[in-house]
C-alpha cells in the first residue's frame, strides 16, 4: 500500500483545520479547504480499506 501518501493527507488534513479553525476565511475558500480536506479523508479510507485483506488475526495457545 501506499504509507507515505496516507501519512501526507493526515498533514495535510490537519492543516486544513487548522486553517478552518484558526482564520476567518471566505465563505468560499472554506467551501473548497472542506472539500479538499474531505477528498483527502476519501483517499485516507480507501488506503485503510486496502489493508483489511491482508491483516489477519493470530492466535497463540497457550
Amino acid at each position: 500500500m501506499n504509507d507515505k501518501r496516507y501519512f501526507d493527507n493526515i498533514g495535510r488534513i490537519q492543516a486544513i483545520i487548522s486553517r478552518l479553525d484558526s482564520e476567518k476565511l471566505p465563505p468560499e475558500e472554506a467551501r473548497e479547504l472542506y472539500k479538499t480536506g474531505r477528498e483527502l479523508i476519501e483517499e485516507c479510507e480507501a488506503i485503510l480499506n486496502g489493508y483489511a485483506g491482508t491483516i489477519e488475526e493470530m492466535g497463540i495457545n497457550a
